[in-house]
């Protein structure tokens, strides 16, 4: 990306960030409890029977105590324990078991949570997307919803990708056929499990209204 461009992002990226911080100070809507910070609370241990024990071994640390709570991507999946373990099982086979390299994987990622607003994934997610050698231009393209022009073949081809799936409902025969030959067949479905994975748990999100942890910036 050429370096004038950088800068613009880098600017937008602050007066965002800015405007969120502003947003976040404000008293949270009527509905919203103040511990979930969403329509509901958390699934407490007391509340559920067997079913749930896995999904309690999985995101709660202190598995003995009685009250804990389930937090996470699941959280509020886990109304229902069963298709909360089932998504459970999804991430394990569409991200653990996928053929992507966690280059690709990550920038998916991220492209599934920007279509949802998930700001708790997205807060998770962008670290590891650096971390896999994902570039900022490119994770700012993300966030902003700019245009790919310029960016590796690659990497604007899982953005093209996402972008149409779940904003056009509808991926070009062009598009299809640059995923299919970057990652091959099987690694396309890859890259649809992998963001529909996400995309469940951001429309769980919509749903109770989850609102961005305290401190953190909301995405625009």
């Amino acid at each position: 990306m050429k370096p004038a461009v950088a800068k613009f992002c880098r600017r937008v990226l602050l007066l965002a960030s800015c405007a969120a911080s502003l947003a976040l100070g404000q008293a949270l809507p009527a509905d919203i409890d103040p511990v979930s910070k969403a329509r509901l609370p958390y699934v407490q241990r007391k509340d559920t029977d067997e079913s749930a024990k896995r999904l309690f071994d999985v995101f709660v640390r202190n598995s003995s105590a009685p009250t804990d709570v389930i937090k996470g991507p699941l959280a509020f999946a886990a109304y229902n324990p069963a298709v909360a373990t089932a998504l459970l099982d999804l991430h394990d086979a569409a991200v653990g078991k996928g053929r992507l390299d966690a280059h690709v994987r990550e920038l998916a990622i991220l492209v599934a949570c920007r279509a949802t607003n998930y700001h708790l994934e997205w807060a998770a997610h962008e670290p590891a997307a650096v971390r896999a050698g994902v570039p900022a231009a490119v994770i700012e393209i993300v966030r902003q919803r700019g245009a790919v022009d310029g960016l590796e073949t690659a990497d604007a081809t899982v953005i093209r990708f996402g972008r149409e799936l779940f904003d056009d409902r509808k991926v070009s025969a062009a598009t299809f056929a640059a995923a299919k030959q970057l990652f091959g067949a099987a690694g396309t479905m890859d890259l649809v499990a992998v963001m529909n994975t996400y995309a469940v748990s951001g429309f769980f999100a919509i749903a109770v209204d989850e609102q961005p942890a305290e401190g953190s910036v909301a995405l625009p």
